[in-house]
């Protein structure tokens, strides 16, 4: 373990960097996750413990959001192109003044290690997963003596399916009990919401994503004075109107059509006949590369531009919101190991895991209640949703948070509105915020102090 005090503004605490035994329930030990811990002494405080997706993703992106005490120097403008210099900063709005915070690092990312000998494919699955994070939970909970302290767990991504796994899984429910889950870029529902050909339903839950993005570059959308107006427009345009036109689909009047698709291009800012002759449907990956003329928008965060790929020289698509965010995170760290720890595992951390997405089964339990002839089936489905439905009918006062950038194209505003209003999720328990930023919201220095000051509010209600 390597330890260090800390300061940030007038609160003191420990930091810590220790290896936790990598293990599904009841197993023989397989490896090590590594925890970054930050702790201030008092009595039977709350924990959060905090993982990124991927999956195969390390929480390093959680760990440098500003929600600790630290936070990697992001500028605001997103004109920026992720040149040096980079940097930490004290984050003044850091909720450790609420609850002791735990970063985990997934199995295999980090400074974890599988055991030469362990099965790997164990992990890499949905309910492994979930089950190997819930043993590290419950063993840093024993280590730490916080039995007693009220435990909540904030997942980004694919760490939000974690999540409701984890809340959810045999060993997770008699070990770690949760009080709260946060899903920041939620994708819980994403086999629903997934953006494939032919999806109504993705075609409807990503019109806001669209809306907002063509507001903030002035292409669409320009009769509303703000986003929060244009997504609003856009998701009562989803619900009604534009969801009657496509379920018609080849059976739509011509003249309904163009009407419609005048009112979707005025919105995301596409032609009329382009949208016209696409059966109004146009995938978000068209978007991003046809909003704006030989420009290519960011995945994660649409306000991020660069020029397009020129196919006829074999470019590749590249990602520009990655391009300037994540080399200052990757530095950020690497800077935190040595100003606060002065020392580190003699192994690389390992930011991502590559195999894990790779190998992945998707497979859980609840597909069981589904038809299927052969994994993957055409026939088969899994309810990812199902798990936080049932974990909010178990635990009567469990809260849930869900926190979405507008501007992120993965997991985006419209699917998290869908979640909320089809999975029965009481409304008394459940709080959604949208933020005008990306997938990594808190990747905006603005962002990032409202962020931390509706996480704040939460774990103290």
């Amino acid at each position: 373990m390597h330890e260090a005090p800390g300061r940030v503004g007038e609160l003191d605490y420990v930091a810590r960097l220790e290896e936790l035994p990598l293990r599904r329930s009841g197993g023989a030990v397989q490896g090590t996750i590594s925890a970054f811990s930050y702790i201030v002494e008092g009595p039977e405080r709350p924990v959060l413990f905090l993982t990124n997706g991927g999956p195969g993703v390390s929480s390093i992106y959680l760990h440098l959001s500003g929600i600790g005490p630290v936070r990697a120097r992001i500028p605001a403008d997103p004109d920026d192109d992720g040149h040096p210099p980079y940097g930490l900063e004290e984050s003044a709005s850091t909720i450790l003044d609420v609850a002791d915070l735990v970063f985990l690092d997934a199995p295999g990312t980090g400074f974890g290690a599988f055991a030469d000998d362990a099965d790997v494919s164990a992990f890499r699955s949905l309910e492994g997963d979930a089950d190997a994070i819930a043993a590290a939970i419950s063993d840093w909970v024993d280590r730490h003596s916080r039995w007693d302290s009220r435990k909540f767990f904030l997942g980004e991504s694919y760490g939000t399916l974690r999540a409701a796994f984890l809340a959810t899984s045999g060993h997770g429910m008699d070990t770690a009990p949760l009080s709260g889950i946060v899903l920041l870029g939620q994708a819980v529902n994403i086999q629903e919401t997934l953006d494939r050909p032919g999806s109504i339903v993705g075609a409807l839950a990503n019109l806001p994503y669209k809306a907002a993005t063509a507001w903030y570059h002035g292409v669409g959308s320009r009769e509303h004075a703000t986003v929060e107006e244009a997504v609003e427009a856009a998701l009562d345009f989803a619900r009604g109107d534009l969801a009657t036109a496509m379920l018609q689909g080849d059976l739509l009047p011509a003249d309904e059509r163009s009407a419609i698709a005048e009112r979707l291009s005025a919105m995301i800012g596409i032609p009329t006949d382009e949208l016209v002759g696409a059966r109004l449907w146009m995938s978000k990956q068209e978007f991003r590369s046809r909003l704006l003329p030989g420009r290519s928008l960011g995945v994660t965060d649409s306000r991020y531009v660069a020029p397009a790929a020129d196919r006829a020289l074999g470019e590749l698509d590249s990602d520009p919101s990655d391009v300037a965010l994540s080399p200052r995170y990757t530095a950020g760290l690497r800077q935190l190991l040595r100003q606060v720890f002065g020392a580190a595992p003699e192994h690389a951390y390992r930011v991502v895991d590559p195999e894990a997405g790779r190998d992945w089964d998707w497979d859980e339990q609840g597909g069981a209640a589904f038809t299927a002839y052969g994994r993957p089936s055409p026939f088969h489905t899994y309810p990812y949703p199902a798990r936080l439905s049932r974990w909010m009918k178990q635990t009567p006062r469990g809260r849930l948070f869900i926190g979405t950038g507008v501007y992120d194209s993965l997991t985006t505003v419209g699917a998290a509105d869908h979640l909320l209003r089809h999975w029965g999720l009481p409304r008394e328990r459940t709080e959604t915020h949208g933020y005008r930023a990306g997938h990594m919201m808190y990747s905006d220095p603005a962002v990032a102090v409202r962020l931390n000051a509706d996480l704040r509010a939460f774990l103290a209600r």
